[in-house]
């Protein structure tokens, strides 16, 4: 698959087959991930990868710690979003519900309980950064974060990118021997996508080019 085939038509995965992943196939997507671009090559990403049964180890604690603290996934805006932003959300949400339902679940109970769990898959990367980076330097975890899923397409895999695990980052540290200096920004489930899944039937819209971009030039 070439790299702009690759681009218009990956999607992420929220139902993963019971197989496990040869380690030396996620060290080559890995390692072409890592050809992400950063600030003056600092690299600053790190990434823990928990697999089999010590994922679902994991997996266990943090469903407890939903369980006692009920931290669900959201935009996390600190200000009202506009409405354009509000409607896409509640598109997505209203189109993975319908198919959660088909296999029996309330769309926040699996959205939730499903990312806690990393929807079956049998590996999920932790990207993580030293606490001693500023803020603007996420940016470079999100240029690893695109290539990454890129590149898992690219060696076959499927991915699926879940934010909800930053909420609960004390628990995945103390599972993962991650130490505290570093802060877990955002988890990657790797896995061959379960097609039979009608969750994974699930395609999101794109806006237009002239929704999100504004042109400055001579003929403004």
């Amino acid at each position: 698959m070439d790299l702009l085939t690759t681009i218009r038509t990956r999607r992420s995965v929220r139902a993963f087959r019971n197989e496990s992943i040869p380690k030396q196939t996620l060290e080559k997507v890995l390692e072409d991930a890592a050809n992400a671009p950063s600030a003056l090559n600092m690299q600053p990403w790190e990434v823990h990868v928990a697999l089999g049964e010590e994922l679902k180890r994991l997996s266990r604690q943090l469903l407890k710690s939903f369980a006692e603290r009920q931290l669900t996934c959201g935009p996390g805006a600190s200000q009202p979003l506009p409405d354009k932003f509000i409607q896409r959300g509640r598109e997505c949400a209203t189109a993975m519900s319908a198919l959660a339902q088909r296999m029996g679940m309330e769309f926040k109970t699996f959205v939730n309980q499903g990312s806690l769990q990393f929807y079956g898959a049998p590996a999920a990367a932790f990207l993580c950064i030293d606490e001693s980076f500023p803020p603007e330097r996420f940016v470079d975890i999100g240029s690893f974060l695109a290539y990454l899923v890129l590149s898992a397409a690219g060696h076959g895999l499927a991915a699926c990118p879940i934010g909800l695990v930053a909420s609960y980052q004390d628990d995945i540290k103390d599972a993962l021997n991650i130490p505290e200096s570093k802060i877990v920004v955002v988890s990657v489930a790797l896995g061959l996508p379960d097609l039979e899944a009608p969750i994974n039937e699930f395609r999101s819209g794109r806006a237009s080019v002239n929704e999100f971009v504004r042109w400055i030039d001579d003929e403004d």
